[in-house]
């Protein structure tokens, strides 16, 4: 029997990204490729700015700004980005 796939809540989300952060600020050495395994089950992405987890909701937020900002320092100003 196959195992359905259920979305994960916005709170589930934030309980992984905890614990990452937890493991990545304590220096825990762990498995080569586990971070991308617990990033992909959880569908969490890379915050632009600390390229730490974050849930997708924060990434778009985040990414929009990122973009502006450098788009700021690259060209003097930014167009087209709303």
């Amino acid at each position: 029997m196959a195992k359905t796939k259920s979305k994960l809540t916005e709170k589930e989300q934030r309980v992984a990204i905890d614990f990452l952060e937890e493991l990545i600020f304590s220096n825990t050495v762990v498995p080569e490729g586990f971070y991308d395994k617990m990033m992909k089950k959880y569908a969490l992405m890379n915050d632009p700015f600390t390229h730490l987890p974050c849930t997708p909701e924060e990434y778009s937020k985040n990414s929009l700004e990122y973009d502006r900002q450098i788009m700021i320092e690259k060209y003097g100003h930014c167009d087209g980005l709303d």
